[in-house]
């Protein structure tokens, strides 16, 4: 799994994991290091000792009982100048070095028989601690007494070392690692239930509510400075969509008035095809001044509590565009069995079926047939006989700005201004395919009637 996939809870167990084991190691490391420094760290048993001793007895070439100087004598007798040992084979004789303590030198007959034994000091600690063993030489076998404590030897050192940490830190490293891995999720869950409750809020913001902002209810202090950064974004991009929507209303106003007087002086003009060239790009400007008008009201407060007979609306619109559709040879009828009541805003859904049939005209091409279908419980369909709008390119021709033909006479606003409408009255504007193989525009409303 890549590291960039693993979660949070995971990336906790495992640091803790690994805290664990280089702590229970500088632990265990200090201790001997510790130890180490003040001379501490000998051959408290005098096991290792007994077993470099017995590496170097052998007999020598009268059959004599004697010691082989093996690097590990040598090291041992540099270590510890003063430390002694009797060696007594079966025969009697004996090998010893150092100064051995009389009341020692009497033991290694005595104990003749005993395999090992640990002897320890006189009360008031005056004589080494010793060690009696039984072993087997290259000389045959050979009772030793050797006096204990001899500093370690490296190796034997890190040896006893790793067996300290296996028998000592592991186990408690491995039951503390258990603890965490069954104790962290529970603890990651509710460290971060305020990081999930704020991305569950984040998930919830819509767009058009601009205003809304991420709480810091339960924030972690560490997680606090990134909701305060995502907060201050919202905010720059707020100030920013405000600016976009000032200049776009501002523009659309001034551009009001220059039309009017534009299509005034054009009326005046002879009739000819640059007249009617001219007419229909002055009559362009103004169905996107409109249009950027229009979603400029949508933002700011809308009345939605108005009753608005669905049927009568219907009719009212096609009326009014039947002479754009009469022009284009277009024919244009209205479906409506019986009145539907709906509450909403009725200037902004007249415009919204006002800019579906124009749609209709300009994309079902001449001689299309429109149809305006009212169904119940409140939704309004436009259906034309064109060449429809092709299914990978139906849920982007509701953004602004996007037209399916490039070089088509609108701007791409008409049908994100539908969509707009559509959300303010809860509902949404669905693109499918008619009977007779055209665009079918649905226009759903959820408002309660």
């Amino acid at each position: 799994m890549s590291l960039g996939l693993i979660s949070l809870r995971w990336r906790l167990i495992w640091s803790l994991i690994l805290l664990q084991l280089v702590v229970g190691s500088l632990v265990v490391g200090g201790f001997v290091g510790l130890a180490w420094v003040l001379g501490r760290v000998v051959d408290e048993t005098g096991q290792e000792t007994v077993a470099v001793i017995q590496r170097a007895l052998a007999r020598d070439t009268e059959g004599r009982l004697a010691v082989v100087s093996t690097p590990a004598f040598v090291r041992l007798q540099e270590d510890d100048p003063s430390f002694w040992f009797i060696a007594r084979d079966a025969k009697g004789a004996e090998v010893r070095h150092g100064d051995v303590p009389p009341r020692y030198a009497a033991l290694v007959v005595t104990l003749d028989g005993i395999a090992r034994t640990a002897i320890e000091p006189e009360e008031n600690n005056t004589q080494p601690k010793a060690r009696f063993e039984r072993v087997e030489t290259a000389a045959g076998p050979v009772n030793l007494l050797v006096q204990t404590g001899s500093p370690l030897s490296l190796k034997n050192t890190l040896k006893g070392t790793g067996l300290v940490f296996l028998w000592l830190v592991a186990p408690m490293a491995l039951l503390t690692s258990l603890g965490v891995i069954l104790a962290t999720p529970f603890v990651v869950k509710r460290g971060l239930r305020g990081v999930v409750a704020t991305a569950e809020h984040a998930e919830g913001i819509d767009v058009h509510e601009r205003t809304t902002r991420l709480p810091l209810d339960n924030v972690a202090s560490e997680i606090r400075p990134l909701v305060n950064a995502v907060n201050r974004a919202f905010d720059r991009l707020n100030e920013g969509y405000d600016r976009q929507e000032r200049f776009l209303a501002d523009a659309a106003h001034e551009l009001r008035t220059p039309i009017t007087t534009l299509q005034i002086h054009l009326a005046g003009l002879p009739n000819d095809p640059i007249k009617v060239k001219l007419m229909q790009a002055s009559a362009r400007l103004a169905t996107l001044a409109e249009q950027l008008l229009d979603l400029q009201r949508l933002d700011h407060s809308v009345a939605l509590d108005q009753q608005v007979e669905l049927k009568a609306l219907c009719e009212r619109v096609a009326a009014d565009i039947a002479p754009l559709a009469i022009q284009n040879r277009c024919t244009l009828s209205v479906d409506a069995p019986r009145p539907l009541v709906v509450r909403g805003d009725a200037p902004s859904l007249e415009r919204a079926l006002s800019n579906l049939i124009q749609n209709a005209i300009e994309h079902g091409g001449p001689g299309c047939d429109i149809e305006v279908r009212l169904c119940e419980p409140s939704c309004i369909e436009v259906l034309d006989s064109g060449p429809g709008i092709p299914e990978a390119e139906r849920e982007r021709v509701v953004a602004p700005f996007h037209r399916l033909v490039p070089r088509g006479r609108g701007a791409g606003l008409g049908l994100h201004l539908v969509a707009e409408v559509a959300r303010l009255h809860r509902g949404q504007l669905s693109i499918g395919s008619s009977e007779s193989g055209g665009a079918k525009m649905r226009l759903e409303l959820n408002l309660d009637a």
